[in-house]
């Protein structure tokens, strides 16, 4: 009689939808360190492999191990395992049952051993649908739970996958697949785990140190199955098995060298109230060639319980840390860790939802929400470390700055500012009478805004802040700070008043700092000298521009002509954004950098000739006549 799974397959299913890339992985690893295994190897079933030609996974451990009342206990029931479940921060919700099964319809085979002895479970998606345990037959009685030796399924001896290094305890999983994937050396084909360093560069970058045992990969060497070894000892150069050791993230931070590079700074800095923890590594000259088993380019995490969580190399993301140059993106690193959550510290930190997969964010009265990230890097970038900074001046070069005196802005102001008028919330000046009778001064001034019990500011339109994907999500705190504008009036009231936007500043930047090398332009309010728009002068959009008008004057004058056309468009680009504020009492401002603000929104408002060839050919005509039909014809036929 077969034993059903408590839970049904349907219940299976829908958690497996919350898993991530190579979860099952994460899941099988952490249960083999729960077990205090000191080593581990996701190896291959070779037996399969001569007698099937099929590649299935291993996960092979020292650990612990289970006897049949343990093995039967924790298999017959999902969610059953070693430990109970207990607080929000323990290990509980996804398991490796739910992040195996549904792609190993097959089934999943778990060969544990304690004390010397062997016991065998196989679990399985029967012909109804339902998983269930296998039942096997033994002098006509059935059992789930059975001496690997005795079983003899397709030739394969169970008992022999026992490797000699597992002596007294250990557990041993092997992955059977599906009928039309029945290998699964790789992992879950659906999942896209089709490269054959997935596994490595998944566990050398999910966990952050895996020092403390001995943790290895058996890799294959080519996607192409006709390729694959034959046998764990096979001699053939393109065919045989490599054994990574995965050592964790910290290890490619810190350890490694190149033949010319190597870490060249670190530190840390402590944001939101110090209830952050930033840690920065920035390398230094060639990055070290570690052949895709690992994160080989810097990239921005958040550190729990020692795996990392919601690794991104975007260089969106990089920018809300004030970090645009593509150089200094490849070479930082920054690992976030912020205070758990615990109702006993003011319910403020992070958590994982119930997949492990994912962390949320709980505090400033939201729960369950994602986490700001996106804020604590303005913070970073208002705060950032002096190497950092000169990484990034030393990677603008001798595009540092468009103009070096602010007379440009100045200029615009005066010339639009009145025009472009916003409305800002601003505090009257004590002793005013009249508050019809009011004007705006030149200094700023701090604010105190209360907030409500409902999250909304006292007599303030709501602030946002940025999210996940960059922009703007509702902080709530019991007190902010804004700068205001200080005007003349009548009492300690905040009344509205339009102003003139700012007009921001520009600058230069090459194609790496873009997410496209040929965008025009982008938005960086992040910028470590301020709120900037980047003209990216190896655009070929601007490069198109740029030869256009140099063949119109003598080549004396080619430099002044590219210079001149880089400094028009990024006037016009400062103009744009600054014009654009005036749709901010239409729309959020999240809505605004989202989408009229991004770097295809400004690549193609920089695209009409209209306004940027006039202002071309206003500032060229200082240089003179241009050169004759018949020269140009003549360059043309060059």
């Amino acid at each position: 009689m077969k034993l059903e799974i408590t839970g049904a397959s349907n219940f299976v299913n829908r958690m497996f939808e919350a898993c991530g890339n190579y979860q099952w992985a994460r899941e099988f690893l952490k249960n083999s360190l729960e077990a205090q295994a000191t080593k581990i190897e996701f190896g291959i079933e070779w037996q399969a492999v001569e007698k099937l030609g099929t590649y299935r996974r291993t996960i092979i451990d020292d650990g612990l191990g289970m006897d049949r009342d343990e093995l039967l206990r924790f298999f017959s029931t999902l969610g059953q395992g070693a430990k109970k479940i207990a607080g929000i921060h323990d290990n509980f919700g996804v398991g490796a049952k739910i992040a195996s099964l549904p792609w190993n319809p097959e089934g999943v085979v778990i060969i544990s051993y304690k004390t010397g002895a062997g016991s065998m479970i196989w679990i399985m998606l029967n012909d109804s649908g339902d998983y269930e345990l296998v039942d096997f037959v033994v002098d006509g009685t059935k059992t789930c739970v059975i001496e690997p030796a005795i079983v003899d399924d397709d030739g394969i001896d169970w008992a022999g996958l026992r490797p000699d290094w597992l002596k007294d305890h250990g557990t041993i999983v092997v992955l059977l697949g599906s009928e039309s994937h029945p290998d699964t050396v790789l992992g879950n084909p659906q999942m896209g785990e089709r490269e054959i360093k997935g596994l490595s560069v998944y566990l050398n970058s999910r966990f952050w140190d895996l020092t403390s045992a001995e943790v290895k990969v058996v890799e294959l060497r080519s996607l192409k199955k006709n390729h694959w070894p034959q046998g764990p000892d096979d001699k053939d150069n393109s065919r045989r098995p490599n054994n990574r050791l995965i050592l964790g993230a910290q290890h490619y931070l810190t350890q490694v060298k190149a033949q010319s590079g190597k870490l060249g700074e670190k530190g840390v800095l402590f944001l939101d109230e110090e209830r952050v923890e930033a840690e920065w590594y920035l390398w230094q000259g060639d990055r070290p060639h570690v052949d895709s088993y690992a994160k080989m380019n810097g990239y921005i995490a958040v550190r729990y319980n020692g795996e990392l969580f919601q690794i991104t190399s975007n260089k969106v993301h990089f920018r809300w840390f004030g970090v645009i140059e593509g150089k200094v993106q490849q070479n930082l690193s920054i690992v976030l860790s912020p205070q758990h959550y615990q109702t006993g510290n003011g319910q403020w930190g992070i958590h994982p939802d119930q997949s492990r997969n994912h962390l949320l964010f709980t505090g400033n009265r939201d729960k369950g929400v994602e986490m700001p990230v996106s804020d604590w890097g303005i913070e970073f970038a208002e705060t950032m470390p002096d190497p950092i900074r000169a990484a990034i001046r030393d990677a603008r070069g001798d595009l540092q700055g468009s103009v070096e005196d602010e007379d440009y802005r100045r200029r615009l102001q005066d010339k639009f500012g009145s025009r472009w008028m916003t409305r800002t919330l601003v505090r009257a000046q004590k002793g005013a009478r009249n508050k019809q009778n009011v004007g705006a001064g030149r200094e700023d001034v701090e604010a105190p805004i209360r907030i409500n019990e409902e999250g909304d500011s006292e007599g303030q339109p709501e602030r946002d802040q940025r999210t996940e994907d960059g922009y703007r999500r509702r902080k709530r705190s019991k007190t902010v700070k804004v700068v205001r504008s200080a005007v003349v009036g009548q009492g300690e009231d905040g009344i509205e008043r339009e102003v003139p936007v700012d007009i921001p500043r520009f600058r230069y930047a090459k194609a790496d700092a873009f997410t496209q090398p040929w965008h025009l332009a982008l938005w960086a309010p992040n910028d470590t000298e301020g709120p900037a728009i980047l003209i990216n002068v190896e655009s070929p959009i601007l490069q198109e521009v740029v030869e256009y008008h140099q063949t119109q004057y003598p080549d004396v004058y080619a430099e002044e002509v590219a210079k001149t056309i880089r400094q028009v468009f990024g006037e016009v680009g400062a103009c744009k954004i600054a014009h654009s504020q005036k749709l901010a009492k239409n729309i959020s401002e999240e809505e605004l950098d989202r989408v009229y603000r991004n770097e295809q929104a400004l690549t193609v408002a920089l695209m009409g000739l209209m306004a940027e060839e006039s202002v071309i050919a206003q500032r060229l005509g200082k240089l003179g006549r241009k050169k004759s039909a018949p020269a140009l014809e003549a360059l043309a036929a060059q």
